[in-house]
């Protein structure tokens, strides 16, 4: 940084009473006649010219500046009536000076060796002020409009350590004007107090603090009493305890009340809540898919074994009421959603989502085995199933297994037994997942082919009698 840039960055300026109040410095980027007008120089003997404190600290904010001063209460005037005298660093008002108490007591050292040298006419700063422009940095706090508090606020501290961090607490832009004090000089708060002074802890009870932590690609959005404020990823907002505080992320439907009274707000999208389904409301017609997984398997399955004049005959326009027969029907039962699969051996499987039967698996494999069932993972030690497996596993609920019962067979038409039954002679032809599927596709076979034959043997009789 070139030696004279930080005169746009931090200014300077020393006084003291001597004769009256006097400057005995103003850095070059101000000048001396309108440091009152801009409330950059003040006489602080009305203030902390009763406290035998020795040095102490201050803060003091106008609409455009930000004045760190120390101040030394014990000097005397050339008349030896009390006096100060005080150095002050300015910066903009949205900045701060991160470690500005060490170039504050820099400059004050260096000034009291001019007066002992007797060389105030060869003052110079420009090293101290450029080390302090580099550390300036831009406030994150964000506040709503401040009415000037002309409260003057004290805080007292460990004037031996740096206090860099206490001077630069944001939580005083609040505060027109703070002095800190020793520690070790706590008797001076009786005085503080006459003066009308008010700790500064006052102040940070009345102050909120709120930093929004937004781990979304979202934007976020904030409200201070209904005024909508930018806000950016590192900033925090300052506002007093009754002020009320919204947000909400760019997509959300609604804002969101900031109920904590200070601290870290974790932003999160909102919950999107699906509307209830009325009881009355009726089911969605989901039988377009579940006809497209059923159909097309039993279709396959039917052409292989009774060919295809059946399977039209069966499937085919003809019989159009029965499918709307058998959809209403599925309708009425669908009480338990799954998932089916007949990749497996042919075999009708089907998988449930009900919690209490979600670990079992349900297998249909002809009427000569009927139902089947084993837990996930145990298909060796399946068994038949039966109404008193299906009433253990439904813990005695008997009208959730009749519904479970009616269910499964309006699915296949079959038999759940109330105990196992024993086995039979299986069919002479191969059992199938669909064999006998339905009462009903037996007693249709049956009035198929015996339609077939009548009409084979009305037509052998004709061609006999011709």
């Amino acid at each position: 940084m070139d030696t004279t840039q930080y005169r746009n960055k931090v200014n300077l300026v020393i006084e003291r009473t001597l004769n009256g109040l006097d400057y005995d410095y103003v850095s070059a980027g101000l000048n001396r006649n309108e440091l009152e007008k801009l409330q950059l120089s003040f006489d602080e003997r009305n203030q902390v010219g009763q406290f035998n404190e020795g040095y102490c600290y201050s803060v003091k904010r106008t609409n455009q500046h930000v004045i760190y001063s120390v101040i030394n209460t014990s000097m005397k005037d050339s008349a030896n009536r009390k006096g100060f005298l005080a150095v002050r660093l300015i910066v903009k008002h949205n900045e701060y000076i991160s470690s500005v108490m060490q170039y504050l007591l820099r400059i004050t050292t260096q000034y009291i060796n001019h007066i002992k040298d007797n060389s105030l006419n060869n003052q110079d700063y420009d090293l101290i002020l450029e080390e302090a422009a580099r550390s300036i940095k831009q406030n994150d706090g964000i506040n709503p409009a401040i009415a000037p508090d002309k409260t003057i606020f004290y805080q007292f501290l460990n004037l031996t350590l740096d206090q860099s961090e206490a001077f630069n607490n944001p939580k005083l832009a609040y505060a027109t004007k703070v002095y800190f004090l020793d520690e070790q000089s706590i008797h001076n708060e009786v005085v503080a107090k006459q003066f009308g002074f008010q700790s500064v802890e006052d102040l940070f009870a009345k102050i909120r603090k709120i930093t929004f932590n937004n781990t979304t690609t979202n934007g976020l959005r904030v409200k201070i009493n209904e005024q909508e404020i930018s806000l950016s990823k590192d900033q925090f907002v300052l506002c007093r305890a009754d002020d009320r505080i919204q947000y909400k992320l760019t997509f959300d439907t609604r804002y969101k009340e900031v109920s904590i009274f200070e601290g870290e707000v974790e932003v999160r999208p909102e919950e999107i809540i699906l509307p209830h389904r009325s009881a009355k409301e009726p089911k969605r017609n989901s039988t377009a898919v579940i006809w497209a997984w059923i159909i097309g398997p039993l279709l396959g399955i039917a052409i292989g074994f009774w060919g295809i004049d059946f399977a039209v005959d069966w499937f085919g326009i003809e019989n159009k009421q029965q499918q709307d027969d058998l959809v209403l029907e599925v309708e009425q039962a669908d009480n338990f959603s799954f998932k089916i699969d007949t990749s497996k051996n042919n075999m009708l499987q089907l998988f449930f989502v009900d919690s209490l039967v979600s670990e079992y698996i349900f297998i249909y494999n002809g009427k000569a085995e009927g139902w089947k069932f084993y837990k996930s993972g145990g298909e060796k030690n399946a068994e038949q199933l039966t109404r008193t497996k299906l009433r253990a596993i439904f813990k005695e609920d008997s009208t959730r297994v009749e519904r479970f019962r009616d269910h499964l067979i309006g699915w296949v038409p079959s038999e759940i037994p109330n105990e196992p039954t024993q086995k039979t002679q299986p069919d002479s032809r191969p059992a199938t997942n669909i064999d006998n599927i339905a009462l009903r596709t037996k007693t249709k076979l049956t009035t198929v082919r015996n339609s077939s034959r009548s009409t084979a043997d009305d037509t052998a009789r004709s061609a006999e009698k011709k």
